[in-house]
């Protein structure tokens, strides 16, 4: 089979629990396999043993735009709106998807793709798929019924339009949006996920939504640069590769795991600037480790607890170690794995607004003490991802997708 994989130009949109490493391994297996994003990823795709092909315009925004301040005597429903508005721009800015669905097409034209599968934010990704009447796929997030929030209203109404422009424009019916409320990609064949039932426990998916879970992570042996942690337990803490520049989180985070007795490994995901070095690095416990990155097989195994963003990568990696997490959300998709984390009682979620070093240290308490139910509950999850099979699980779905549409 030939598959075309799709995403925006991050790395963590490349993760979603397994959505890369199920592109390696069906390209493992023998099927043609394309990935198509920004340049600024081809590294990471090309490492992971997948051809690529470059994209001039995804449809999503990077670096998003700079914050703007409330205008003076602007209204509260007015500044939601506007607010709202700079946030669909980051997947749905008409412009940029239309350049988005020309690139995209030019390559789905060439490369023929007998199934699109893409993460939920690539608007021209459904697009292409109908055009080119082939099977579409999202992966990383469950197609959910609608819910109790507004199906209606103005910023309903001018979302909808701006994708109502998009289909015309493409010549296409929007199959594979969601038909009301709030604009959404929405395969009507399959939404594949890495994680479980019990982590949507309360939503109502809808029935093309299939669970892969996850497969326990490997351990190598611990990181022999670190202290062992059997003398300071580690707390590994980081806000991804994306939304990471927020020293008051790193600051108060590493300060609530060192008044514990803790040790802190800052995970910057990106090298310090010389400003940083001189400036709030210096501001740490001289007991923190700072790095840009580590092999998470040699340290989750090991580690305490995490205190992070709650990017979907991160969490399902730390879901996989049965680590006990906090989740402070830096970016709108991350609250879903706040929800996903204390729904199942496998982690705590605290407000970016709420960070304090007690508020971290009353809560990193909470995890540490072996005995602490989170413990449990993160043990209990970490087997329910695994017995659904993970990525070999994802790659059989995949396979058994078939015809056109």
């Amino acid at each position: 089979m030939r598959f075309l994989f799709v995403s925006a130009q991050l790395p963590g949109h490349l993760d979603w629990g397994g959505f890369l490493a199920t592109a390696g391994a069906l390209h493992g297996r023998g099927h043609a396999v394309l990935w198509a994003s920004g340049a600024a990823v081809s590294g990471l795709v090309a490492a992971a043993g997948v051809p690529f092909a470059a994209l001039a315009e995804t449809g999503w925004r990077w670096p998003p735009p700079p914050p703007i301040a409330r205008p003076e005597g602007m209204d509260d429903a007015a500044w939601h709106l506007l607010r709202a508005g700079r946030a669909l721009d980051q997947w749905l800015d008409p412009p940029r998807v239309a350049a988005a669905v020309d690139a995209l097409g030019a390559v789905a034209a060439a490369f023929a793709p007998d199934v699109i599968v893409s993460e939920v934010f690539m608007a021209a990704a459904g697009i292409v798929a109908e055009q080119q009447g082939v099977p579409f796929v999202v992966v990383g997030w469950p197609a959910v019924a609608a819910g109790k929030g507004p199906s209606t209203g103005p910023l309903v109404a001018a979302a909808r339009a701006r994708l109502e422009g998009l289909l015309a424009g493409a010549g296409v019916r929007g199959a594979n949006f969601a038909a009301d409320g709030p604009p959404a990609l929405r395969s009507p064949l399959l939404h594949l996920t890495f994680w479980s039932d019990g982590w949507y426990r309360g939503l109502t998916l809808l029935p093309q939504t299939r669970h892969a879970g996850g497969l326990p992570l490997d351990a190598l042996p611990a990181d022999a640069a670190l202290p062992a942690p059997d003398e300071r337990p580690w707390v590994v803490i980081t806000l991804g590769t994306s939304f990471n520049r927020d020293p008051a989180f790193f600051l108060a985070a590493a300060h609530a795991a060192d008044r514990l007795g803790c040790l802190p490994i800052l995970l910057l995901g990106r090298s310090p600037d010389e400003a940083e070095r001189t400036g709030w690095l210096r501001q740490l416990p001289p007991s923190s480790v700072v790095r840009e990155t580590v092999d998470l097989r040699r340290v989750l195994p090991y580690a305490a607890a995490a205190i992070h963003h709650g990017g979907a990568g991160t969490t399902h990696a730390l879901v996989r170690a049965a680590l006990p997490q906090i989740v402070v959300p830096h970016a709108a998709d991350q609250i879903h794995q706040a929800q996903g984390l204390t729904r199942t009682g496998a982690g705590l979620h605290i407000p970016p607004k709420d960070v304090t070093v007690d508020r971290l240290m009353a809560a990193l308490a909470a995890l540490l003490p072996d005995l602490a139910p989170v413990r449990a509950h993160a043990a209990a999850l970490r087997a329910e991802l695994a017995a659904l099979g993970g990525v070999p699980a994802a790659v059989a779905i995949l396979e058994q997708v078939r015809g056109r549409v």
